[in-house]
């Protein structure tokens, strides 16, 4: 009785998998080509970045990345970040 069961289970499932996959590959090349022509991204001209940050209009030079470094180990940044991390490898 058991192995009646699972057969006409699996019978099922076959049958139902082969006729949804007969249906998404009619519908599903039509309707990309649309859909991605069409999509556009996240508006970005507001001033901040898509995580709520600012957003930095041109890349930081070495000059303006060590600067953030000294002005974070002044304000103490550093050092907190340094102990929720645990950082160093340690």
């Amino acid at each position: 009785m058991k192995t009646t069961f699972l057969l006409v289970g699996g019978l099922l499932c076959v049958s139902a998998w082969q006729a949804h996959a007969a249906d998404v590959g009619a519908n599903a090349s039509a309707g990309t080509p649309d859909t991605v022509a069409n999509s556009q991204g996240p508006e970005l001209s507001t001033g901040t970045t898509m995580s709520g940050g600012p957003a930095i209009s041109h890349e930081k030079t070495r000059a303006e990345v060590y600067q953030d470094l000294i002005q974070s180990q002044r304000s103490g940044e550093a050092a907190r970040l340094h102990e929720l991390f645990k950082g160093g490898g340690q």
